[in-house]
């Protein structure tokens, strides 16, 4: 995580998140993006700063996460008495037991325990804690990206 902070704390550019959610091989993968992705000191317990939303209706799992510390089974950062690292796999900024979590066990069976594999929530589709992933990205760049590649006129 020192890494993730390293590169998400540029001091003049504010770093954007894209997900990229693939959910069998061969398919087009499903992309969210944030317009602000930092993740704080060893300090702050490396908390989740994230921003606006842009991605399909329903889609938005992680602003849900906002603000959360990084936890894993051996180091949990407690969120409202609730500690779900014992509970769920790898390390995440688990809230509540969480909308998503990319770190965790990658399934190709259907999970028989509620966001114990990789899970990213979808809005009023409870069944979407159970679905298994092909594969998941998570790519971090400029959130000015436009300007940077003189895509953006002035």
């Amino acid at each position: 995580n020192i890494h993730l902070h390293a590169l998400t704390s540029f001091p003049n550019n504010q770093q954007a998140l894209r997900i990229e959610l693939t959910r069998k091989e061969g398919d087009k993968p499903t992309v969210v993006q944030y317009r602000k992705f930092h993740v704080g000191t060893e300090q702050e317990k490396y908390k989740l700063t994230i921003g606006e939303y842009d991605g399909p209706p329903g889609y938005d799992a992680l602003s849900y996460h906002n603000d959360a510390k990084f936890t894993t089974k051996n180091w949990t950062n407690v969120y409202d008495g609730d500690s779900c690292s014992g509970s769920q796999s790898g390390g995440w900024w688990f809230k509540e037991c969480s909308k998503s979590n990319l770190n965790g066990f990658h399934s190709t069976i259907h999970p028989l325990i509620r966001a114990f594999s990789i899970t990213w929530h979808i809005k009023d589709k409870d069944e979407s804690y159970y679905y298994t992933y092909h594969k998941v990205e998570m790519k971090i760049r400029d959130a000015d990206f436009g300007f940077c590649t003189g895509s953006l006129k002035s």
